[in-house]
């Protein structure tokens, strides 16, 4: 019989829904758990159910953007990192 182990989990906040189930899909290839929301305020309904070990997050969102949301992570949940991604052309 094969033990199940820890299962990694992963928040990925995005409001391209492609960009979000493509990267979901991928990391879940892994084994890992992946949970998603649409924006910062699906991600801490989200997140007061479970806690991931990490949390993507875009930081252009219509509704709370990425920016709020990881702020509010950072206060509320320290010991959670987080990857900041943005499709956005900066500083051109």
């Amino acid at each position: 019989m094969a033990q199940q182990g820890f299962r990694f989990r992963t928040l990925f906040v995005d409001d391209d829904a492609a960009l979000r189930e493509s990267s979901a899909l991928i990391v879940k290839t892994f084994g890992h758990e992946v949970l998603t929301a649409e924006d910062g305020f699906h991600a801490l309904v989200e997140l007061r159910s479970v806690l991931p070990e990490l949390i993507v997050s875009d930081l252009r969102m219509p509704g709370m953007s990425g920016f709020e949301l990881l702020s509010i992570v950072r206060q509320r949940f320290p010991h959670i990192p987080v990857i900041a991604i943005s499709g956005e052309l900066f500083g051109t």
